[in-house]
């Protein structure tokens, strides 16, 4: 009964940080979208997946690091980046992955973004 508790809470708190790192921006028009490589075999290399722009939508920046608002999880010992020579950000976003060193590797790409109120301009931040 402990061991459930304590893990119930444990749940509780990354569920609360998740959430506080989307609010910490003030802005009532953000969203994500994403896109997902999975089941890369041992050996694959060259996988790739394009990241939805939604219509009207702007890429958020990180405004601690003046970058484009991102995030990459991937797991089994995969290398995944945005491609450079693919990606302008504004019309295509491309995530690419190197070869999976693992049994099998999965990665996801987000794309955090700025989107305008219906109706009206967006809230400044």
């Amino acid at each position: 009964m402990f061991k459930r508790v304590v893990f119930s809470a444990f749940l509780l708190g990354i569920c609360a940080a998740g959430q506080a790192d989307a609010q910490g921006l003030g802005r009532d028009t953000q969203t994500s979208t994403s896109c997902q490589i999975g089941a890369i075999k041992k050996g694959v290399s060259g996988k790739q997946c394009d990241v939805p722009i939604p219509p009207s939508c702007k890429v958020a920046t990180n405004t601690t690091t003046k970058t484009h608002w991102s995030d990459i999880e991937k797991s089994g010992g995969i290398v995944c980046r945005f491609d450079q020579k693919l990606t302008d950000w504004k019309s295509r976003i491309t995530g690419v992955c190197g070869k999976c060193a693992g049994r099998q590797c999965t990665a996801k790409f987000t794309v955090y973004f700025d989107c305008p109120q219906p109706g009206g301009s967006p809230k400044a931040p």
